[in-house]
């Protein structure tokens, strides 16, 4: 079995420096869909002809064959994907792999919880703590070190340190944290495209818009970054302001902005459950998982 897909971007970092926008709940949310994407249903009259079998997973009576596999990495210091994911983090994390302290193998977890009745068989976190900040000031001294080259400092050392999770997951989705320091930079050119979340309010819009215009003047500097989508969130339609604001952002950017992610209170107690809202709303009776998905089928097939 092969996977066909239109995707171009593998590394997507969910950004907005304007905090409240539910950038969390969309990395996660995202990951999450698209590594569902990434597991084919086998009827058992076809199990005899897959020589392939490592990428076979039974859940249940079922089985499914594993198409790739989905990193998470969470470089907000908050480390909120792994407890959205209801995930045991262990004792490494992404500021210990940055550091060269743990192989990245070491910091890498399963977010499966398939004993729970949550099978995630090919979705993975790279989590952070507090640890973080600490190895952002070593970086960035390190950085600063390093001989001038095409990809020098904090995005050489991205590269070097995260090669194995490029080498080895079909996608990488990376949440940021509501900044724009010079490693939120590195992050950016590190990424192939970013998803931006609005909120639709003037504040955010206003924030998100210089946040955008940021990222257009970064390529200007040649950070090799695009806006793949922006994502209005915690939109309320029957609001007139609400509707108002998502019409402004097609206005400005057109086929950018994606379908709207309803504000909804499965979206709310979904991770204070440590589920995903495909886990939450399983038949898709929610608006909002209906627009989660949209999102990622927008992702996945390019």
């Amino acid at each position: 079995m092969t996977q066909k897909t239109g995707r171009q971007d593998k590394v997507l970092a969910v950004v907005n420096r304007k905090g409240g926008v539910a950038k969390t709940t969309t990395a996660i949310n995202l990951a999450h869909g698209l590594s569902r994407k990434l597991m084919r249903r086998v009827a058992p009259k076809d199990l005899d002809k897959i020589t392939d079998r490592s990428n076979l997973f039974q859940y249940q009576d079922t089985y499914y064959y594993l198409l790739g596999h989905v990193l998470l990495i969470d470089f907000d210091p908050q480390g909120h994907c792994a407890h959205g994911l209801g995930i045991d983090t262990g004792k490494a994390d992404i500021g210990d792999v940055l550091l060269e302290q743990r192989h990245i193998t070491e910091a890498v977890v399963s977010a499966d919880r398939s004993a729970e009745g949550f099978p995630r068989p090919n979705l993975w976190i790279l989590p952070a703590s507090d640890n973080l900040e600490h190895a952002k000031d070593i970086l960035r001294a390190q950085a600063f070190a390093m001989p001038s080259t095409k990809n020098y400092g904090l995005v050489r050392i991205l590269e070097e340190r995260l090669a194995v999770a490029l080498d080895r997951f079909t996608y990488i989705v990376l949440d940021c944290p509501p900044a724009l320091d010079t490693f939120t930079q590195a992050v950016y050119q590190f990424a192939d495209a970013a998803i931006v979340p609005v909120k639709p309010d003037y504040f955010s819009m206003a924030g998100t818009g210089q946040h955008i215009s940021s990222i257009f003047e970064a390529q200007t500097r040649g950070i090799d970054i695009r806006i793949h989508t922006i994502v209005p969130t915690l939109n309320v339609a029957r609001q007139k302001l609400d509707q108002q604001m998502v019409d402004e952002l097609r206005e400005l950017h057109g086929n950018m902005v994606s379908q709207p992610i309803p504000r909804s209170q499965a979206v709310a107690e979904a991770p204070a459950l440590q589920q995903t809202i495909f886990e939450y709303d399983p038949r898709f009776l929610n608006p909002a998982t209906v627009a989660y998905q949209a999102l990622v089928d927008r992702v996945y097939y390019g």
